[in-house]
């Protein structure tokens, strides 16, 4: 494999290569790195910035406002949880894990330490559209104290690993990375961006299926098992169906 090196006057970072992914096996093929060392992010459109959900919210130029903004709703969040769960985080960095996996803006992105829950999610949607694995690794970083440290407005990228405690976090192998500029992206610790052509996202899935990577595995839920159990005799009775639908993907029926 032919890697690039940005040499600095400290360290060595290798330049991001990018690679085009036309089935499985050819993104399996490349997959070097370190099990539970090296991780990844799937995007189901190379359009979208790889930056945190708070940061896509304000135009340049409004960092002030999107400080004040994140800081607002995560303290109302804190404020009115408790009546919808049972889970008291102890700490902001849990707070935060739990307002991320619920939908809040935050300034954290999920990765995960398995390269095929991450090309699941850059196959699962966006079918028009190329598809896209970012592959990272271990970089300096500076630790986070919980006793100490205001998560928003801790001053380094750095990556925050969830306890075990949820079923979706062991089922997803999912990690955080926290940017203390989420306006902004940062491809200095990216080693590979993996492009997934529109066309094979659904042959890919096909075969993530067989496999066990399916939606009801990455986001346990009834909802989930439904929409996996639809799938399945959508397409085994895709011959008498006048449409189907596959992972969002409306299929041709057979004439």
């Amino acid at each position: 494999m032919n890697i690039s090196y940005l040499i600095t006057k400290y360290i060595i970072i290798p330049l991001m290569k990018k690679l085009i992914i036309q089935t499985l096996e050819d993104f399996m093929s490349v997959q070097y790195g370190v099990p539970e060392i090296d991780f990844f992010r799937g995007q189901s459109s190379s359009e979208y910035k790889l930056i945190p959900s708070i940061g896509r919210r304000f135009n340049e130029g409004q960092e002030d406002v999107l400080k004040q903004y994140e800081r607002e709703i995560f303290v109302d969040f804190k404020r009115k949880y408790s009546m919808f769960t049972d889970t008291r985080p102890k700490n902001d960095k849990e707070f935060l894990f739990l307002a991320q996996h619920y939908g809040l803006p935050t300034r954290l992105l999920d990765w995960t330490y398995n390269p095929l829950i991450a090309l699941y999610f850059a196959c699962c949607s966006n079918f028009d559209k190329d598809g896209v694995v970012y592959h990272s690794y271990p970089f300096s970083m500076r630790v986070f104290n919980e006793d100490k440290d205001d998560i928003l407005s801790f001053p380094a990228i750095t990556l925050l690993v969830p306890n075990m405690t949820d079923v979706r976090y062991k089922n997803q192998n999912g990690l955080f990375v926290l940017y203390p500029e989420p306006w902004k992206e940062d491809f200095g610790y990216i080693f590979a961006k993996y492009i997934i052509r529109a066309h094979n996202k659904r042959e890919i899935l096909r075969k993530l299926k067989k496999i066990g990577i399916t939606r009801s595995f990455i986001m346990p839920s009834l909802d989930s098992l439904c929409k996996d159990i639809v799938d399945i005799y959508n397409l085994r009775y895709s011959y008498a169906i006048k449409s189907v639908s596959y992972t969002h993907l409306t299929l041709p029926t057979i004439a």
